[in-house]
């Protein structure tokens, strides 16, 4: 397992590249696009609701309890982030 340290950063990195693809967006069109901006503020709730899951220091009875809890939120981090990418891919594709 990761640390818990290095999970935090991949949640940092990873909510940061899709906040700064957003705003690379709307600032080469031009426009404040209502839905980039929805993105942006979906992206902010969703960091800041991972950081306290990750920080929660829940109580586990093993090591083994853990580490499923740990992969859990790097699983849901990974299929969340993939899914504001194709939002955001989606809708330059509808503005193009």
């Amino acid at each position: 397992m990761a640390s818990i340290r290095r999970l935090k950063k991949d949640v940092d990195y990873l909510t940061f590249a899709v906040i700064a693809d957003c705003m690379n967006y709307n600032s080469t069109t031009e426009k404040n696009d209502p839905e980039v901006v929805n993105i942006v503020k979906d992206m902010v709730e969703y960091r800041n609701e991972v950081r306290s899951k990750i920080s929660g220091r829940k109580s586990f009875n093993d090591k083994k309890e853990a580490k499923a809890y740990y992969k859990g939120i790097s699983i849901d981090l990974l299929k969340t982030i993939d899914g504001e990418f194709t939002r955001l891919s989606e809708l330059i594709k509808k503005n193009a």
